[in-house]
């Protein structure tokens, strides 16, 4: 978790394993009342490429450090996820 200079409050972002269509566990203070800024589908190969896929996940309501997403199977993949705190 940290600030950016200039950046009115604390940002956190995480590289994760992709998986299945449900949930996703991310380290860091993710919590729900959070904002997602994007969740970029990262598919590693010369060169890595990324997808925005930000439409299809949400804050998993009720749970800290958990995403779910509704569409796509990242499996094999990962997932950066970046997120701003609500204080």
């Amino acid at each position: 978790m940290g600030t950016i200079s200039g950046f009115s409050g604390a940002v956190g972002c995480c590289l994760i394993p992709g998986g299945p269509v449900g949930e996703h566990v991310v380290q860091g203070h993710l919590v729900p009342g959070d904002t997602l800024l994007s969740v970029e589908h990262i598919t590693d190969g010369a060169p890595p490429t990324r997808v925005d896929r930000t439409a299809e996940f949400a804050i998993t309501a009720g749970k800290h450090n958990t995403i779910e997403n509704d569409t796509t199977d990242t499996t094999g993949d990962f997932l950066h996820v970046l997120w701003a705190k609500t204080e």
